[in-house]
């Protein structure tokens, strides 16, 4: 198999940290703590009463104190008591810390970001603090040798992984459904699909249902049939045409197209990592429509 380059194995490690959850990703940040610490870093276990002492993971001798929590998903509020709470802790039960960091699975939402810049850090001059999210976190994974590379994210890039499918960091927390005039509105999400959703309105009567499953798989089929249809501008007409008719009939019996792309990656094989688009139709009636979708 042929080396793994340095943006693959970015996205593959992204890929590793994004899917641990609760203590999987906490022993994955031990092993990055020692790594990044060799002879100095200490892991810390809740033990008792007393939990971890604020702390899950340190340098003894190089006073940094390490807070990992995966947050993907997490509500901003959720967030900022769990940061304001273990700095507190941290500081309160344990002398000298020179460097706190919060380790986390999930790029930090701005408002995040404001609260440890304007309220963390003026209350705390003494201490750096740091947030290291996910884009942080692989790329210090990637500076590493490949070897301690996979013993942080417990994998062996060398050779195949298991096909999977996982959320996309990069993409938008929801689907922007657009309604659909035409067949060059629709070309775009269905020749880069890789899946696909289909919903329609739960009254319909048994012709309608049949009309509009007929519609989906047309539509599916001309998703399908994109690699064929290639980059020749004249079939791509075409397609867009047939598409547009198929749109039409659906408008001509009070039903509207609604469709956007639900962006994720998919992880193994022989590439490690590459863009995985689901296409999301929905049917709605004409009377309910609206200019834009939103779908989480």
């Amino acid at each position: 198999m042929a080396a793994v380059d340095q943006n693959s194995l970015r996205k593959l490690v992204e890929g590793q940290l994004i899917r641990l959850e609760g203590n999987a990703f906490q022993d994955c940040m031990d092993r990055l703590g020692l790594e990044l610490y060799p002879g100095d870093y200490q892991p810390v276990r809740a033990a008792g009463p007393k939990g971890d002492t604020k702390n899950d993971g340190y340098c003894p001798k190089a006073r940094v104190f390490f807070a990992a929590h995966a947050t993907r998903g997490e509500r901003i509020d959720r967030t900022k008591a769990k940061i304001r709470g273990d700095l507190k802790g941290c500081l309160q039960q344990h002398r000298d810390v020179k460097v706190w960091r919060f380790l986390t699975n999930d790029t930090m939402p701005g408002e995040v970001d404001q609260f440890i810049d304007n309220e963390l850090r003026p209350l705390h001059p003494g201490v750096t603090i740091e947030v290291w999210g996910l884009k942080t976190l692989a790329d210090e994974i990637c500076k590493l040798r490949r070897e301690q590379v996979d013993r942080i994210i417990d994998i062996n890039s060398a050779e195949p992984q298991p096909i999977r499918v996982i959320p996309d960091p990069d993409a938008p927390p929801l689907i922007m459904l657009s309604h659909m005039r035409m067949g060059r509105d629709l070309w775009p999400i269905l020749s880069q699909a890789h899946a696909f959703g289909f919903d329609d309105p739960e009254d319909c009567t048994d012709d309608e249902s049949e009309l509009i499953l007929n519609t989906l798989e047309a539509f599916k089929e001309w998703g399908e049939a994109s690699d064929i249809v290639g980059d020749s501008l004249t079939r791509i007409r075409n397609a867009q045409r047939s598409i547009s008719r198929l749109l039409e009939k659906l408008k001509e019996n009070g039903f509207a197209v609604y469709a956007g792309t639900k962006r994720s990656l998919i992880t193994g094989g022989v590439t490690p990592t590459a863009p995985w688009n689901a296409a999301v139709l929905k049917v709605v009636r004409t009377a309910d429509e609206k200019t834009s979708t939103p779908d989480s």
